[in-house]
């Protein structure tokens, strides 16, 4: 693709991160077609984008195609409507639907069958992030399809990412990361509420976001290592350790009649490590019980 070269591109979806990566494309100097089912939210994008009421005309001659839809469902019930199919044909469709990797397999399989080159992506932004240094986005598919668009998506993030040819595995590592922060967010906002209810302000628990986050830190790169070698073995803190420290977490949410249900599933998680065997072994030994049913 030469440098700087103008690419058409429609975005079907207007929502709130549809109408970001619209405009993104509309400011790295694209030909941006914007189509949404209330035709009013496509006209609202603006920012140098075209709005079109009709989806087919939307998508027509459009060299790159992205969906931005609510739903994997939703994305299906656009594609299906009369004359899409053919009008997509000899073009690439970019799924930035959140979804899962069976979602994403689904849609590879509907680009096949009509003749359309298919990338299945995530991006990891909130849309006012869209275009700035703190967005990634994740692709999956064909490395051709990627390598030939990858400059124009660049517009939307420069971190774009290439994860691998499984068309599932961007939607993978998207779900893995953000149950990553999930859960993550979910365990301090409880060491927060403990604070909270032992009158402690939470204020002295952020000032020492530094040592959990460093924690977890060192907690994942000892784990890759250990799950890479199958080899859970150590001499630093065993499992039984950890599950006599989180018994205490239990016991003072229970006691400051706060919600206790996250820490007791935290500890019903390491607890079940040791009910087979693994008391011995480093936390990342969990892993194992997680792997099966």
């Amino acid at each position: 693709m030469a440098p700087g070269r103008s690419v058409k591109i429609a975005v079907v979806g207007c929502g709130l991160m549809g109408s970001a990566l619209a405009r993104a494309f509309a400011v790295a100097g694209h030909d941006v077609a914007v189509w949404n089912r209330t035709p009013g939210k496509a006209r609202a994008v603006g920012g140098g984008t075209v709005d079109f009421e009709n989806l087919v005309e939307a998508v027509s001659g459009r060299e790159l195609v992205v969906l931005s839809l609510s739903t994997y469902t939703a994305c299906f019930e656009v594609l299906a409507a009369k004359g899409v199919a053919s009008a997509l044909a000899g073009t690439t469709l970019v799924q930035l639907t959140s979804g899962s990797p069976a979602d994403a397999r689904s849609g590879l399989e509907w680009a096949r069958a009509h003749g359309v080159d298919y990338l299945d992506a995530a991006i990891l932004a909130f849309p006012g992030f869209v275009a700035t240094d703190y967005a990634t986005v994740f692709y999956a598919g064909s490395r051709a399809v990627f390598d030939r668009h990858l400059e124009t998506l660049q517009a939307l993030a420069k971190n774009s990412v290439y994860v691998d040819e499984k068309i599932g595995s961007a939607a993978t590592l998207d779900c893995a990361i953000l149950e990553a922060y999930y859960g993550s967010s979910l365990a301090f906002l409880h060491a927060a509420a403990m604070c909270k209810a032992e009158g402690l302000d939470p204020k002295a628990f952020f000032a020492q976001k530094s040592s959990f986050l460093g924690l977890i830190s060192v907690t994942a790169d000892a784990a890759q290592g250990m799950i890479g070698t199958n080899d859970f073995s150590g001499d630093q803190c065993s499992l039984n350790t950890h599950v006599a420290a989180i018994e205490h977490i239990v016991r003072l949410s229970k006691d400051a009649r706060i919600s206790a249900r996250f820490p007791t599933e935290l500890l019903d998680n390491y607890k079940r490590a040791i009910s087979v065997g693994l008391g011995d072994k480093e936390l990342p030994a969990v892993f194992q019980t997680l792997t099966r049913e």
